[in-house]
């Protein structure tokens, strides 16, 4: 009984090690792994007791022959459910990559990679900004909150060894298909803003070939670029801690 109870408390610290490990922004090497192992053994510690004697009598039923086959399928399965919950909430900061990178592309600001402050992936310096922004609106909206109360409420309505891990595939897609429309209207005002000064250029280019599109047309579009990034600066924010709430609610599966 006492066995089947630890085994059943590691089967709860994977599920809760996979999401710590995989959830933006305590992902990315700037947070210490001891850090990283500290909040999950406390997390289980606190989890554990609750959750870990449901899955007891299933441990019980196993045989000495198919116990440790059986251990492994289910610490693989808590491990990827944990690591899916963890890459749910990730996706808060999937629009506002994708709209630093548009704008970023249409002010040709792109030239200069730097270092995305949520993971080591490469990034521009308007990615950068808006994912530091998105970080801070993270923490303002307590949507690390959510992301902790959503991992106890996943014990109660995903019980290990008791969920069906195909059934999670449709809402997962869903939100996969959101990120990208939530990114462009994010940007939606600042990107018409710049297509309409980069038809000019290329009108005034037709009209007048002297007009140097590096020298006069470069600037004019980091220029325009810059002003509707301060103009639209409460209407982004806005939407970004909006949609960073409905990505939020994919992740509690």
């Amino acid at each position: 009984m006492i066995t089947a109870f630890i085994l059943a408390t590691v089967l709860c610290l994977i599920r809760i090690s996979a999401f710590v490990a995989f959830l933006p922004p305590i992902s990315g090497k700037n947070m210490p792994n001891l850090v990283k192992i500290g909040l999950s053994v406390a997390i289980t510690l606190c989890i554990a007791p609750q959750y870990a004697a449901d899955i007891v009598p299933e441990l019980l039923k196993s045989g000495a022959n198919t116990g440790w086959l059986k251990l492994a399928i289910l610490s693989l399965r808590e491990f990827a459910y944990g690591a899916a919950m963890a890459w749910m909430f990730g996706l808060c900061m999937v629009p506002v990559r994708i709209a630093g990178a548009y704008v970023a592309q249409e002010m040709g600001l792109t030239l200069g990679g730097l270092t995305s402050p949520t993971d080591q992936q490469p990034s521009n310096v308007i990615s950068s900004a808006l994912e530091g922004m998105a970080v801070t609106l993270f923490f303002c909206l307590n949507l690390h909150h959510i992301a902790l109360s959503s991992l106890g409420l996943s014990f109660a309505r995903q019980p290990m060894a008791g969920f069906d891990i195909n059934a999670l595939w449709v809402r997962v897609l869903f939100a996969v298909s959101k990120t990208q429309q939530h990114g462009l209207l994010m940007i939606a005002p600042i990107a018409i803003l710049l297509f309409i000064v980069m038809v000019t250029l290329l009108a005034a280019m037709r009209f007048a070939p002297q007009f140097n599109f590096m020298s006069f047309g470069m600037p004019m579009r980091v220029a325009a670029g810059t002003l509707g990034l301060l103009a639209f600066f409460p209407e982004m924010c806005a939407a970004m801690g909006v949609f960073m709430r409905q990505i939020a609610n994919y992740g509690v599966f």
